[in-house]
């Protein structure tokens, strides 16, 4: 891209960093928006139209003349990425139980889809025909979602349990279990659920809930800075740049593998040290670079490695891999400041979710979890 659209040096070498922050802008915008479509359409529907509009938005950024019409692509498919995440993803835990949750966090993540589309650039070798193909490798999920039903949580927040329970059929159909319906079922307990459609400032309506939104959106926060921090200056990674990126793809998949084993096996390995232990090991791994870096000596210099608040996160990342022109050990600094602050969070204020159906709590069960993180 930087190639085709001369981005070499000066003012068109920053828009390159811009075109990445463009799409996470839109990835902001369209966790606000498609957030509240969901609530309100389903999470059905919504996800098939954000996935169709990525595709399509996709193929049609390997075809941009000129980089700003390029950027506008970015920006529709960054929307689209917050679909996947705010609306797809919670579609998918509706369907699954708790304990399950890890899971599928494990084995469907970004570092194995990192693994599939590093081999697509390095068999196209060219960015327009790597764009088109993985923004086609997206296409199959279309037709699983036609088959699918409607979260039948979904339809018990807006009493509609006639569909909640032919959904729940349907379910049952594709497990190929038999359906029982459960019988302590308390239709006048299901009848008092509240149906509103909720906003960002109903996170702030009381102490306890803005108190856990305030924790959890920290850590989502940083995470997210944290992570894209480090993707987008993976350029900087030494040796073979397509060698580098299926090494650091591996490691993330890896990682989330013995992430699930140790959610199985150790079962003092709770949500807090899930988030702790991965943060101290990175804050660890990121001084370490900042001092080889740093070291006038070293043959190293060129080594590297709740939503809405995720995606505030990730706009500054693409500029923290432009701060690396300036000085190189910069985006591993900010790295490490957030991760420390993050971790300092994760010991104090988070509370321990495992094995805890989140779809099931009521207002006052989020409340007493909320008092429980302040005693």
């Amino acid at each position: 891209m930087v190639q085709d659209f001369e981005m070499f040096c000066g003012s068109k070498a920053y828009d390159a960093a811009w075109v990445a922050t463009i799409q996470f802008i839109g990835a902001l915008v369209g966790a606000v928006i498609y957030g509240h479509l969901g609530d309100y359409f389903g999470r059905k529907p919504v996800s098939f139209v954000g996935i169709s509009i990525g595709i399509v938005f996709g193929v049609a950024s390997g075809f941009s003349p000129t980089w700003q019409l390029f950027a506008i692509a970015m920006f529709i498919c960054g929307t689209s990425v917050a679909c996947i995440m705010v609306v797809f993803y919670a579609y998918i835990l509706e369907f699954i139980e708790p304990q399950q949750r890890v899971f599928l966090r494990s084995f469907f993540n970004w570092g194995y889809a990192r693994l599939v589309f590093t081999l697509v650039c390095w068999l196209c070798d060219y960015w327009r025909s790597s764009a088109i193909i993985t923004s086609l490798l997206a296409v199959p999920i279309l037709p699983v979602l036609l088959v699918l039903p409607e979260s039948p949580k979904w339809y018990s927040t807006k009493k509609r349990f006639r569909e909640m329970k032919e959904a729940e059929k349907r379910v049952a159909w594709l497990s190929g279990i038999p359906y029982l319906e459960e019988e302590d079922r308390k239709e006048e307990k299901i009848d008092e659920k509240d149906t509103k459609i909720y906003t960002i400032r109903d996170l702030f309506t009381s102490w306890p809930i803005a108190y856990s939104t305030i924790v959890v959106g920290s850590l989502w926060f940083s995470t997210s800075v944290s992570s894209f921090g480090a993707d987008l200056n993976s350029g900087n990674l030494a040796g073979n740049f397509y060698l580098s990126q299926f090494v650091s793809a591996a490691a993330i998949a890896l990682s989330k593998i013995s992430i699930f084993l140790l959610d199985l096996y150790v079962p003092s390995f709770n949500r807090q040290r899930l988030h702790q232990v991965p943060q101290i090991i990175m804050i660890a791994c990121y001084t370490a670079i900042m001092a080889l870096m740093i070291t006038p000596d070293s043959d190293c210099s060129r080594i590297g490695t709740c939503s809405l608040l995720a995606r505030t996160g990730a706009l500054l990342a693409p500029q923290m891999a432009y701060l690396s022109d300036i000085y190189r050990p910069i985006p591993y600094a900010i790295v490490c400041s957030v991760g420390i602050i993050s971790l300092l969070i994760s010991c104090f204020f988070l509370p321990d979710t495992k094995g805890v159906d989140l779809a099931a709590l009521d207002g006052n069960e989020e409340i007493q979890i909320a008092e429980n993180l302040e005693a």
